[in-house]
């Protein structure tokens, strides 16, 4: 049997205490220095007698209960084992590095709150202070008086139109409704060859590099002449193809928030990283990716708007049940990115 530290391993500190994180497995423990000057020479494989031979005045019993200990915490891996396979998968395709892993693979997961605990979360922030200014002003800087923006016509009159209404009536949304959102939002509407990097997609939204790393998903559970259930956008050939029938508890998939189980469908913003990776092999790269989700969604929404619809952004999101019902794998691509469309419920008043 052998041993090796993880890859995925960081060390951070608190209240005067080292803290070990496996940011991709999210174990976390204290470790005293010792063994973190222990860890740090497990850069490759040992044997069961190497790890003893570390501590040559220990009682060999006791050093075997902290191995074991170590081995259950993720801060070694046994050659082998289902986390060992884990750790050379993320070695070998993970090109981005420590710190946008950390971020990445740490923010997985994440419980959020919704209903009454957030409203009672919500009252203990203000009483505790209140909320900074989320809009600046130039007062007091020589001022450049800029011609008005006409909001009425065109353009502008549709994005001032656009609101994130997250109260949705039960009628269905038409097919062509939900084809132009998506093609809107990722359509491919050329090919463009490139004397480096080959034949790149030219796609309704700017791409870092033309990597194009965003592929569309959606669930279908009240749009017409489509049956319930998860499907996959073809942006070459703007078609849908199905990946899960039947109908599903989106609002699980959506961080237990409520308003998104009558939405007319859910479509979802999955990244595919080796796409960049391929081209940019340093960490800011990861927040490019990221950013795209960003002109995809407010594309995706402005669509919605012209259709009458609403189409609501949210990322808090399940991820790995999400991945469960897209089949799309953990390691090499993410689901950042949720859009809710659908009918907005008539307002009162």
């Amino acid at each position: 049997m052998k041993f090796r530290r993880p890859a995925t391993l960081v060390a951070t500190f608190e209240d005067g205490q080292i803290i070990l994180h496996n940011f991709l497995t999210r174990d976390r423990f204290v470790c005293s220095a010792e063994y973190l000057e222990f860890l740090a020479k497990l850069d490759d494989w040992h044997g069961a007698e190497d790890l003893f031979s570390y501590f040559p005045d220990t009682d060999r019993a006791s050093l075997a209960r902290q191995f074991v200990k170590l081995v259950a915490a993720k801060a070694l891996i046994v050659k082998g084992s289902p986390d060992a396979v884990q750790d050379e998968k993320y070695r070998r395709e993970w090109l981005w590095g420590v710190p946008a892993g950390f971020f990445h693979f740490s923010v997985r997961g994440t419980q959020f709150i919704t209903g009454k605990p957030a409203r009672t979360y919500m009252r203990k922030l203000r009483a505790s202070g209140a909320s900074p200014k989320l809009v600046d002003s130039n007062v007091g800087r020589h001022i450049t008086r800029l011609p008005a923006t006409d909001t009425s016509r065109g353009l502008f009159a549709l994005m001032r139109k656009r609101r994130s209404q997250r109260q949705f009536d039960e009628k269905p949304i038409s097919m062509q409704a939900l084809a132009d959102c998506l093609f809107a939002g990722n359509g491919v509407v050329e090919f463009r060859q490139h004397a480096d990097s080959g034949r790149l997609p030219v796609a309704m939204t700017p791409s870092g590099g033309g990597r194009n790393p965003f592929e569309l998903y959606v669930y279908a559970r009240n749009v017409s002449g489509l049956k319930a259930g998860f499907y996959h956008y073809d942006a070459v050939q703007q078609d849908l193809g199905l990946v899960r029938a039947g109908k599903a508890d989106v609002s699980k998939m959506l961080g237990t928030q409520r308003w998104p189980a009558k939405a007319a469908a859910v479509i979802f913003l999955v990244a595919h990283f080796p796409r960049t990776m391929w081209k940019y092999r340093m960490p800011i790269a990861y927040r490019v990716v990221m950013m795209e989700a960003g002109f995809i969604g407010q594309n995706v929404s402005l669509a919605a708007t012209h259709h009458g619809l609403s189409a609501v952004p949210s990322g808090a999101l399940d991820e790995r049940l999400i991945e469960d019902h897209l089949g799309t794998p953990a390691m090499e691509s993410a689901v950042v990115l949720s859009l809710s469309v659908g009918r907005p419920k008539a307002q009162l008043g």
